[in-house]
């Protein structure tokens, strides 16, 4: 039994009364981090949700260039946020790697006891769903943000490429507006 009471303000929790904190805390287990250790890895089954108590954690995926292999780091969570939600949603496979950044504490809501839970308490199961859709619609911004700049970075390095001539410096005509019919005097 974990007392959820600390993080009864949590956005994930919003509308739940106290005996649903209570029927909450009952499934739930609390976990401590180190700077740097991994909370879940992306590719992997997710099994619970989280609800971060305290310290830091960062949510990055794997991206892979030039044989280098580099996690990108796209959210931070801190205490009250909620993440994992991978575990509630099909195909129940995190999608990210959650590290620690900062010493804290996480807690954690396994998949099945969480969704028997929501099952056997319908309004717990509504009200958490509507937050949990709030939460997945946050992400949804952040990552097209990412990707509009992602795109907007790219759309001026081709820009700036398409104006280079064959040896690599500025094609003259590219810099030189066009004539009007008028021919400078020399």
């Amino acid at each position: 039994m974990v007392d959820l009471s600390a993080i009864g303000k949590a956005p994930i929790l919003r509308g739940l009364t106290a005996d649903d904190l209570r029927q909450l805390g009952a499934i739930a287990r609390e976990q401590k981090f180190l700077r740097g250790e991994r909370v879940f890895t992306s590719n992997q089954s997710a099994e619970c949700f989280y609800i971060a108590r305290s310290g830091r954690f960062a949510l990055s995926v794997g991206l892979r260039a030039l044989d280098t292999q580099r996690q990108l780091v796209v959210e931070e969570k801190a205490a009250l946020d909620a993440f994992g939600w991978s575990a509630l949603v099909e195909p129940r496979q995190s999608i990210y790697s959650a590290d620690c950044t900062a010493p804290g504490t996480v807690v954690a809501f396994p998949r099945a006891d969480l969704e028997e839970l929501m099952a056997a308490n319908t309004r717990l199961g509504e009200e958490f769903s509507r937050n949990l859709n709030e939460l997945i619609g946050d992400r949804v911004r952040v990552l097209q943000k990412l990707w509009i700049d992602e795109v907007e970075q790219s759309m001026a390095r081709v820009r700036h490429w398409s104006q280079l001539g064959p040896r690599g410096v500025p094609d003259a005509a590219a810099e030189t507006p066009p004539s009007r019919g008028v021919t400078p005097k020399a």
